[in-house]
């Protein structure tokens, strides 16, 4: 059954409508729970929005896009340069006063957790453990993030408030926070890392606690976003140069890094000077993390 992208907001409407009226369950109902299911998917998974569900056992890189074949990598034209020249693999726009990135949230580099029948697996590497059974699957991952982010006055915001990701890398992949699941603690689940420093939860989300090893290592680069709108970066401030000789650790290039992992600093991307968060040492994780235990702004939405 096709169901054009257009006429799914209408779809929608009536079929909610339908809904709000109590009623004893029919053949009809049925009918109609099938057409909502299939109108979600198709905001979900379209050449609009994220394009055509990956699967694993036939998961490949395109290597004109440098995202799984069939994913949609797009950000409109009316995206900040620094998000069109850096995030791909999702589909970023503006919508009023926010930026709004679709993801699958599938990885651009092979995972052991892509199972052993699929093209991009590769094996743990030494010293590493499984995560359980996770492996992982294609999301519906949707953040609307604040396009002027500001400091957030009075009491932050904490990482650890039930988000479905706390930020998006720049290849369209989950950020989680410096917690890790409950009656564990982060620093022993690092060790069921993939060779790029990412697993999947139970419901197969890939995400990022520590640095993305094919984005960054050790250096200045620009990570992603986090849900306030603050960009994160690796371990380095880049000086506000291209040259990389004059990268430093923050504290000897720009101020030392707050309690949130964060400072205000120019830097390449940002000349006049933002706030932005690096990949750091966290207490809490006993490990370096992107992100500490709250939000230096006001955090927006994701949903999945």
């Amino acid at each position: 059954m096709e169901i054009s992208t257009l006429r799914i907001p209408a779809l929608l409407l009536i079929l909610g409508l339908s809904f709000s009226h109590c009623k004893t369950k029919s053949d009809s109902d049925e009918e109609m729970l099938l057409l909502l299911a299939v109108a979600a998917s198709k905001v979900c998974a379209n050449s609009s929005f994220t394009g055509t569900t990956v699967v694993n056992s036939t998961a490949t890189l395109d290597t004109n896009t440098d995202c799984i074949t069939g994913m949609t990598s797009s950000m409109s034209a009316d995206l900040p340069a620094w998000i069109r020249n850096n995030f791909k693999c999702s589909v970023g726009s503006v919508s009023g006063s926010n930026y709004v990135f679709r993801s699958q949230n599938i990885p651009n580099n092979k995972s052991f957790y892509f199972g052993s029948s699929s093209p991009m697996y590769v094996a743990l590497a030494g010293g590493q453990k499984s995560a359980g059974n996770n492996q992982i699957s294609s999301q519906c991952l949707v953040y609307t993030i604040p396009s002027s982010p500001a400091a957030k006055s009075g009491t932050l915001v904490g990482t650890q408030s039930g988000y479905a990701s706390v930020g998006i890398t720049v290849n369209g992949l989950a950020i989680f926070n410096n917690a890790a699941a409950p009656g564990d603690t982060l620093a022993t689940e690092a060790q069921t890392f993939d060779t790029f420093n990412g697993h999947p939860q139970s419901s197969g989300v890939y995400h990022h606690h520590s640095q993305p090893l094919n984005i960054t290592n050790n250096d200045s680069k620009l990570i992603g976003m986090l849900i306030d709108g603050f960009p994160v970066y690796g371990l380095n401030c880049d000086n506000a140069t291209a040259a990389t000789g004059d990268d430093g650790a923050p504290g000897t290039v720009g101020p030392a890094l707050d309690s949130n992992h964060g400072h205000t600093a120019n830097t390449v991307l940002f000349p006049s000077g933002i706030y932005h968060y690096h990949f750091a040492s966290d207490a809490t994780a006993g490990i370096n993390t992107l992100i500490g235990s709250n939000f230096h702004g006001t955090p927006g939405t994701v949903s999945n």
